[in-house]
């Protein structure tokens, strides 16, 4: 307990009052932990492989990050995104602003795979008309920020949703599938909560100048295309015939690329190539257009997947040297429920968002603390997947001072009143303690999965 306060509380300053990236003060907890390591009699050789065996469980979504990244390039140059930003503009109406709001940033969530893209751009211009409705900044905010989390959370493309299928050693596919039971119902509340919320406050005619700007620029500017959404369909029909994600990917990319000499006339092989390594850079004049589709590309992920490796090898040498076996000891007594497992595991990965305010580590440490619990109580690890993304990534928003809470504020220039209105990630967490006590959609381990037949 000593040894991971002290970690914490180094990485607690690092990164809330340094600001720095996460990296290096999770590095800094590493090295803390295998000094530890050295006093309590274990030889540098045998964390040396606790380290790499933990980096070892990352290297299938790692592979699937870098699939991801080049994918999404080829995605804006071909003009999927483009294609699905606009439709999913189309779907604005007065009445309906809030309900609308959360359809477009989850569908942009889902399509690009990241929440901070559909906050920092789509979320941008339905600030502004929000505004011209007179709707609450906070409400506005609340409503962005709940359609891109659960975008996020079930698009296979999500770099946090990978990290917890593999952190619970589970299918990216399963896990998106288990999430289901209780992303949908969360967001169904959501809707109808921002549903009476609109219908009760809505009045006049909106603003809707800047998004009717920007369905004109992609029209203008993009091949706005049914023929663009091959690949992505293909993705999603693979996923649901239960194709691995890896291969899925792949042919994703091929499809992708081929589509491309249709829907971007002029584009030669070495542009798809620079676009899947460097990504896409839009240049049609208008900012929020410009930002929205400068994205993409292998370098986009390096960020992330070497923070990934680092955090896997941290988590690796806790669990190597005892540490988090020793704390599960500590609750045999009040993980002797399933209920009270989960539990304990959703408190714990807030309780790393808290001290932290970092989602990586709110998904790494809890998953690998629990994951024998779990085994224990013959629990399915897509059990564990959905409950520590319920408990981290969800519930990451709602802490101010954490990278989404801090992008939101700065980005969308509303306060921290917001989370108050982050329905999704506020309603998540009771949905997950009612099926942990009622045993509801828990699935049991397959054994024969379990002994790798």
């Amino acid at each position: 307990m000593l040894v991971l306060f002290i970690v914490i509380l180094v990485l607690a300053i690092s990164i809330l009052h340094y600001e720095a990236a996460p990296h290096i003060p999770i590095l800094i907890g590493a090295m803390i932990v295998t000094i530890y390591g050295f006093m309590i009699g274990y030889k540098w050789d045998y964390m040396e492989k606790a380290m790499v065996n933990g980096i070892a469980q990352g290297i299938a979504p790692i592979l699937i990050l870098s699939l991801i990244g080049t994918l999404i390039g080829v995605w804006v140059l071909n003009g999927t995104v483009q294609t699905i930003t606009y439709f999913g503009l189309q779907l604005l109406s007065p009445a309906t602003f809030l309900v609308s709001t959360v359809v477009i940033t989850a569908i942009v969530a889902t399509m690009v795979g990241s929440s901070l893209s559909a906050m920092g751009t789509i979320g941008v211009s339905l600030m502004g008309v929000a505004y011209g409705m007179d709707v609450s900044p906070a409400m506005a905010a609340g409503a962005i920020v709940s359609g891109a989390i659960f975008g996020d959370k079930l698009s296979p493309l999500s770099d946090t949703t990978n990290l917890a299928a593999a952190t619970a050693k589970t299918n990216i596919f399963e896990h998106i599938r288990h999430m289901l039971w209780t992303t949908i119902p969360a967001l169904v509340i959501t809707l109808l909560i921002f549903g009476g919320i609109g219908f009760a406050t809505a009045q006049g005619t909106a603003d809707t100048s800047q998004i009717e700007e920007m369905m004109q620029v992609l029209q203008a500017e993009f091949t706005i295309s049914v023929v663009t959404l091959v690949s992505p369909l293909l993705i999603i029909g693979l996923a649901v015939a239960r194709v691995k994600p890896i291969p899925s990917l792949a042919l994703g990319l091929i499809v992708a690329a081929l589509t491309t000499f249709v829907t971007a006339p002029g584009s030669t092989l070495g542009d798809i190539m620079a676009a899947a390594h460097s990504g896409f850079t839009a240049e049609t004049g208008f900012e929020a257009i410009d930002e929205l589709l400068s994205l993409g590309g292998l370098e986009d992920m390096l960020f992330g997947i070497s923070l990934i490796i680092i955090a896997l090898a941290f988590g690796g040498i806790i669990q190597g040297i005892g540490i988090t076996e020793a704390l599960i000891g500590g609750l045999q007594r009040v993980l002797k429920s399933r209920g009270n497992t989960i539990a304990s595991t959703l408190a714990s990965c807030l309780g790393v968002n808290i001290a932290t305010g970092e989602q990586y580590l709110s998904l790494i440490l809890p998953g690998q603390m629990y994951e024998e619990a779990y085994r224990r109580h013959n629990l399915h690890p897509k059990n564990l997947s959905r409950t520590i993304e319920d408990g981290g990534t969800i519930l990451h928003p709602l802490v101010p001072w954490g990278v989404i809470g801090a992008f939101v504020m700065t980005t969308l220039n509303v306060g921290m009143d917001y989370v108050f209105f982050v329905f999704l990630s506020l309603v998540t967490p009771f949905i997950a303690l009612f099926y942990a006590y009622t045993g509801w959609t828990l699935t049991k381990r397959d054994e024969q999965e379990d002994s790798g037949e």
